[in-house]
């Protein structure tokens, strides 16, 4: 007996350290607080503590209902909740407390009635555990997917492509009821030329490897009407990360569609005198519509503008282009007359050149002339004096002759004396007598001579007296001769130095005729390529003219002029009559929402 009793004691011990060990392990990983069945605070642990922000002081003896929200305090449920845990009862589940300052809590806890030995509960304990976070991560999840399903059209299906379950919107695009699609496959939706597709297969095999897909589809409703959507196809996947059904969110573009088609259709055909009808619109559509509507008007008040324009351009580049050929014309007549005008220039230069090297060789033949003339005037005026020397000797010689005549005179005189004296002496003056005859004779002879020989030196001296006149007017003339030459000598130098400064002025005129010229030859290409432009300027214009016309701008009977400001017609284009909101994604080019998927 002392064996078993040890034996149970120790068991009691093992099963009370057991229980111990646990309920160390569960303050460790979870918030305890325990009550009495009236739900006063017994005693709670530091996590309990940390998790409401009170110290143990703080809350030993208060009720429970200071976690309660003040709405809650007061309520038959929470007494209810209280009279159940005094029964013993169990509760459990997620629990909104208040905290210190007010501060919410989320827990996930359960409140566990504690029994006696007799069976009868005592008090009651609380293992809580803080879920807030989760908890509002929760609500954010659930906050964006009941606004997703308020927004827009959604539908599940499985893997397979089964209709699980659609909310409102989605039912109402469609014109379904639920029951009329729950359990048939997403194929309903699709044209019979897609339903047996490759492509429509590898969609639906592509969502159940789990990708996601996602785009503009056409899409059939009840009764064969067309719906555009755009959509996302979104694989869902478990904890094991495995998909296991797909969820598509979907907006209603059928009318952005409408109006894509509209816009295409009035590119293709350049139709601009067509609107959009803004009646029945709303939202994202109503704004496009109202858009477009407004970018037409203001692209037809652009290209009547454009239109005027070129026009006037077209007017302005024929008047430039006659104005031009005008111009070139003139000018090449010009750049004729001014290549002759260079031409006659260059002749006259050459002729100023060379009278210019003539005056320069007259000028230089002048100063050589009256060199010689002064030479002359020195050689005259040497004859001059040798003339009054000669005429001096002339006279001396006159004198000369003179004594000489007086000298046959007298001897004339003494012969004839002799030969009286000799015909006195007899015979014994005979030979005197002859002598004196002789000298007589001679002395007669004499006396003739310096007789003719003194009329001929007067006629000499009267000759040399007339030479010597003329030759001092021939040396006065020779001084007027050279004065002059050397005046005419001046004239040609100044004449040679006027025509060599005229030369150098005529080749530089010749100079700026030649640059004239060839700034009119450039004008004149100028004015040519000025002409060709003007001329592909009216071109463009004619073809801006052109291309504008292909725009129906407006329409001949229901619309005015464009600066009237009256509004062109409009296309009646059918609605949708989707039942969810319109999409405010962007519109793309029809060719490429043609998705089969």
């Amino acid at each position: 007996m002392f064996w078993k009793g040890k034996s149970e004691i120790e068991a009691r011990k093992s099963a009370n350290d057991d229980l111990t060990g646990q309920i160390k392990a569960i303050n460790r990983s979870q918030a305890v607080i325990e009550f009495d069945l009236q739900g006063k605070i017994l005693t709670a642990n530091e996590n309990f503590l940390a998790a409401v922000g009170y110290s143990l002081d703080e809350i030993k003896g208060q009720h429970h209902r200071m976690f309660v929200a003040l709405a809650d305090r007061e309520s038959a449920e929470y007494k209810a909740f209280w009279d159940k845990l005094g029964r013993g009862e169990f509760d459990a589940g997620e629990y909104k407390r208040i905290g210190k300052g007010g501060k919410e809590i989320w827990i996930q806890a359960s409140y566990n009635p504690i029994f006696d030995s007799a069976g009868n509960p005592f008090k009651v304990v609380k293992f809580a555990t803080d879920v807030t976070a989760s908890k509002l991560r929760n609500a954010n999840f659930e906050g964006q997917l009941d606004a997703i399903g308020k927004s827009q059209a959604v539908i599940e299906f499985d893997l397979n492509g089964t209709i699980l379950t659609a909310n409102d919107n989605f039912l109402k695009t469609l014109g379904y009821s639920l029951d009329e699609i729950k359990g048939q496959h997403h194929r309903i939706f699709v044209t019979p030329s897609d339903r047996e597709s490759p492509e429509y297969k590898a969609f639906w095999d592509k969502l159940g490897r789990g990708v996601y897909d996602a785009g503009q589809y056409k899409r059939i409703a009840k009764g064969g009407r067309e719906v555009w959507i755009q959509a996302s196809y979104n694989p869902i996947h478990d904890l094991n990360g495995k998909p296991y059904k797909v969820v598509k969110f979907a907006s209603d573009i059928t009318e952005l569609q409408t109006i894509a088609e509209f816009v295409s259709e009035a590119a293709q055909n350049k139709d601009l005198s067509q609107r959009l009808p803004l009646a029945g619109k709303a939202g994202a559509t109503k704004l496009v519509s109202e858009g477009f509507n407004n970018f037409l008007d203001t692209v037809v008040q652009v290209l009547a503008q454009i239109k005027s324009s070129s026009a006037e351009v077209a007017d302005a580049a024929a008047g430039i282009s006659t104005a031009t050929t005008d111009m070139s014309q003139r000018t090449e007549e010009q750049a004729a007359s001014l290549e002759q005008t260079s031409a006659s220039m260059e002749q006259i230069a050459s002729t100023v050149k060379k009278n210019a090297e003539n005056a320069r060789n007259a000028s230089q033949t002048s100063s050589s002339t009256c060199d010689m003339a002064e030479r002359g005037g020195a050689v005259v005026a040497q004859a001059v004096s040798a003339m009054s020397k000669i005429e001096g000797s002339s006279r001396q010689i006159a004198d000369i002759i003179g004594v000489i005549d007086e000298i046959a005179r007298q001897t004339n005189l003494l012969a004839l004396n002799a030969a009286v004296e000799a015909a006195r002496a007899g015979d014994a003056g005979r030979g005197f007598a002859v002598v004196a005859s002789e000298v007589r004779s001679l002395a007669q002879r004499s006396s003739q001579a310096a007789k003719d020989i003194k009329d001929l030196i007067n006629n000499s001296t009267g000759q040399v007296k007339e030479g010597v006149d003329l030759v001092n007017r021939a040396g006065s003339q020779l001084q007027e001769i050279v004065k002059s030459i050397k005046g005419v000598a001046e004239v040609v130098a100044d004449i040679a130095a006027a025509s060599s400064e005229q030369s150098n002025g005529i080749d530089q005129v010749n100079k700026a005729i030649a640059q004239m010229d060839e700034v009119t030859q450039q004008n004149s290409a100028l004015v040519e390529e000025n002409a060709a432009t003007a001329k592909t300027l009216e071109e463009q214009a004619a073809s801006m003219d052109g291309l504008i016309a292909t725009f129906i701008l407006a329409d001949s009977e229901n619309v005015q002029s464009i600066a009237t400001g009256h509004p062109q017609r409009t296309v009646q284009a059918p609605l949708s009559g989707s039942g969810f909101p319109a999409a405010s994604a962007k519109v793309v080019a029809v060719s490429s929402m043609r998705r089969s998927a």
